[in-house]
């Protein structure tokens, strides 16, 4: 009898949240992006997971079009943790990734999950977590090796990448707190040292990953390091650019900024920069609106009208077949212009909804078709009400992985509703009318 109950209580607080949220239904959605969006704010509803990024740390994607399948994996990864977690009593997570692999990091409530894991394996690996009790004793031992490497080297920030796991953070640790600085030796440079599971350069030019499982000794050669000295080099690698591309970047192809990522060596950075200077001379790539440049060590982006990236080692010839399909500047700026026309007649429109598009990560073009969209749907449903507290409507480009993990995570989530733009009238309609009053 008591089990009876135990299910008819499960199966009655199921039934208040579909009648409460807007995603009581969303298996009719033919859109993988909106699909997603719907999946995990019912997670966030139901078990708490308040943030959940796809596949955060694959780095070799490819090109623009090879995100698509990565978005839809990612679908099948909610899914199943969703169908984990109804079997896992007090699951007490807060932050996932969908991946490749299954990791507990960043502390205990965040994890990675494998995208294609089997429900049983998934199971048990979240219900098999320490208790609190040994929860408790391990974050103290952190804390305590985290004063101790404090008092000795006085980094400003210190954290571990959440591409470790928890134990190997630990040890990372550790070895950081057994290194002994001599008398006389000068302090610590960096600003911030981050235990990765790889060794080089940070975000910025204070910034420095430490593998966690380098010797103590290789910790202390590189926290003797001079940030400025490490640095440098690429200085003088951007200052040998400029004085030998800057016709090729700045006159043909107008381009804002240029630059290498950081796991580029030298040699590679150069290549894809010389790679760019030959596709300059192509007139179909002069007549092409240019932003940020990025060379990177795998990906050939198109982000937005202007904002690409290129891989180091892509040939010329591809590179140009490839960008070929990029907007020219005369059809950016006229779908610009269109895109401030059309965001003008979506202003006071009686559904209480304001209309915006993610032009951060997305090609106008876009953007035009989905205020053309909501402004036919708003058009012939003059009669629709949002219902609290959704006030805006946000169309993000759906194909973008980047621009997928923004807006599952974004801060107005709870106001905003979250569409691909590229979703057409009817699956627009199908959307919108999940937020409407009945």
């Amino acid at each position: 009898m008591e089990i009876f109950m135990k299910y008819i209580r499960v199966f009655l607080f199921a039934g208040i949240i579909a009648f409460l949220s807007p995603y009581k239904s969303f298996a009719n959605s033919q859109n993988t992006f909106n699909q997603l969006i719907l999946a995990k704010s019912s997670l966030e509803s139901r078990f708490n997971v308040q943030s959940v990024e796809c596949f955060p740390f694959k780095e070799n994607i490819g090109f623009t079009e090879d995100q698509i399948p990565l978005i839809k994996n990612c679908l099948a990864g909610v899914r199943l943790l969703t169908s984990a977690l109804d079997s896992v009593v007090d699951p007490e997570i807060h932050t996932v990734g969908i991946s490749t692999r299954f990791l507990r990091t960043g502390g205990f409530n965040t994890v990675l999950i494998p995208w294609n894991a089997s429900l049983p394996e998934t199971v048990a690996f979240l219900e098999n977590r320490l208790s609190k009790e040994r929860q408790g004793l391990f974050l103290a031992k952190i804390s305590t090796l985290k004063r101790k490497i404090n008092l000795k080297l006085r980094i400003p920030s210190l954290y571990c990448s959440q591409r470790i796991s928890n134990e190997q953070c630990m040890a990372g640790y550790e070895s950081l707190s057994s290194v002994e600085m001599p008398p006389g030796a000068k302090p610590v440079r960096w600003k911030e040292i981050v235990l990765d599971n790889e060794r080089g350069l940070g975000e910025n030019s204070h910034s420095y990953r430490i593998n966690y499982h380098a010797s103590s000794e290789e910790m202390f050669a590189i926290l003797l390091m001079d940030p400025q000295k490490e640095w440098s080099f690429r200085k003088r690698m951007y200052d040998d650019i400029k004085s030998k591309f800057k016709g090729a970047f700045e006159k043909r192809l107008q381009v804002a900024t240029y630059f290498c990522s950081t796991e580029l060596t030298v040699k590679n950075c150069l290549e894809g920069i010389a790679s760019l200077s030959q596709a300059s001379e192509r007139q179909v790539m002069r007549m092409k609106a240019w932003g940020e440049v990025v060379i990177d060590e795998y990906n050939t982006f198109i982000k937005d009208d202007f904002d690409v990236s290129i891989r180091f080692d892509l040939p010329t010839d591809e590179l140009v077949s490839y960008f070929s399909s990029k907007e020219n500047r005369a059809e950016a700026t006229e779908n610009a212009v269109l895109v401030e026309k059309l965001e003008k007649r979506t202003l006071n429109n009686p559904s209480g909804l304001r209309a915006v598009c993610d032009l951060d990560g997305m090609r106008s073009r876009l953007c035009v078709g989905a205020f053309k969209d909501f402004i036919s749907f708003v058009s012939s449903h003059r009669d629709y009400r949002v219902k609290e507290p959704w006030e805006s409507v946000m169309f993000i480009d759906g194909t973008q992985l980047a621009r997928v993990n923004f807006a599952l995570n974004s801060p107005p989530r709870h106001s905003y509703i979250y569409i691909d733009a590229a979703s057409g009238a009817e699956e627009l309609q199908t959307h919108l009318t999940r937020f409407g009053k009945q």
